[in-house]
C-alpha cells in the first residue's frame, strides 16, 4: 500500500537520481530532470476514482499491470488521448529503466522513465508505479521536471485508482501554460479508468472524483 504521504515522500526524494544509470539504461541520451532543477514552487497533485467492484476476473493489480503497459489502451478516453499519447518503447512486462515517449497536445512532447515499481507488482491488490522526467535526444527536454505515481490502494470505502505527482516547470511559461492542460489531461486519464473498468462489468463509485493540489516552497 501507499498512502498519498508515502507516495509524496518517495517523489520528492527521488532517491533514484543519484543512480543516473537508471536513466540511460535503454537511451545513453536520457537524463534525469530533477525537482532541484526546475522553477518555482513544488506542486503536489493526487487525481484519484473510487471503484467499489472489479471487472470479474480482473484484479486492481492486474488493472495497473494494464496500464503499465499500454495506458492510452487501458484508459480508452478519447479526450486523454487527444491531449496525451503515451508509448512505452519496450513489449515486455515493465521494469525499471523503460522509457515512455509523450506526444503531449502542442510543440512540446517529452519522454519519462520508470523508476520505482511496487513489490510484486500487478499480481497484489496494491500495485503503483514511479516515473521521472528525462531529457532525451529524441524529444529533448520534458516541459516540467518531476516525479509521477500511477497506482491503485485498497481502503474502506473501496478501490481506489490514482496518479501523484510532484513537479517543478522547467520555467515560468510552463508554469503559466502548461497547468490548465496538465490538469484537464489527468482528470481525463482517471474518468477514462472509471468508464473503462465499468465498461468492463465494473463498479465505479458515483461522483468520486477527487483532486488534491498544493504548492509548497522550494
Amino acid at each position: 500500500m501507499s498512502t498519498l504521504e508515502q507516495s509524496f515522500t518517495r517523489l520528492r526524494e527521488g532517491a533514484w537520481v543519484a543512480s543516473p544509470g537508471i536513466a540511460a539504461t535503454n537511451d545513453a541520451t536520457c537524463k534525469f530532470q530533477s525537482l532541484a532543477d526546475g522553477s518555482g514552487g513544488y506542486v503536489h497533485d493526487e487525481y484519484s476514482i473510487m471503484v467499489s467492484g472489479m471487472p470479474p476476473g480482473l484484479t486492481p493489480g492486474g488493472f495497473m499491470l494494464e496500464f503499465a503497459n499500454n495506458p492510452n489502451a487501458t484508459v480508452k478516453n478519447g479526450y486523454f488521448t487527444a491531449l496525451t499519447v503515451l508509448t512505452k518503447r519496450t513489449s515486455t512486462p515493465p521494469k525499471i529503466g523503460d522509457i515512455y515517449d509523450i506526444d503531449i497536445i502542442g510543440p512540446d512532447n517529452g519522454s519519462i522513465v520508470l523508476v520505482a515499481l511496487a513489490p510484486d507488482f500487478g499480481k497484489s491488490g496494491d500495485s503503483w508505479f514511479d516515473i521521472q522526467t528525462v531529457s532525451c535526444e529524441k524529444y529533448g527536454s520534458h516541459p516540467e521536471n518531476g516525479a509521477r505515481e500511477f497506482g491503485c490502494e485498497s481502503t474502506a470505502e473501496g478501490i481506489r485508482f490514482y496518479t501523484r505527482g510532484i513537479s517543478r516547470p522547467g520555467n515560468a511559461l510552463v508554469r503559466f501554460v502548461g497547468a490548465a492542460p496538465q490538469a484537464l489531461g489527468w482528470t481525463a486519464m482517471m474518468k477514462g479508468i472509471s468508464e473503462s473498468i465499468k465498461k468492463r462489468g465494473g463498479t465505479p463509485v458515483d461522483n468520486s472524483f477527487r483532486v488534491i493540489k498544493y504548492t509548497k516552497a522550494a
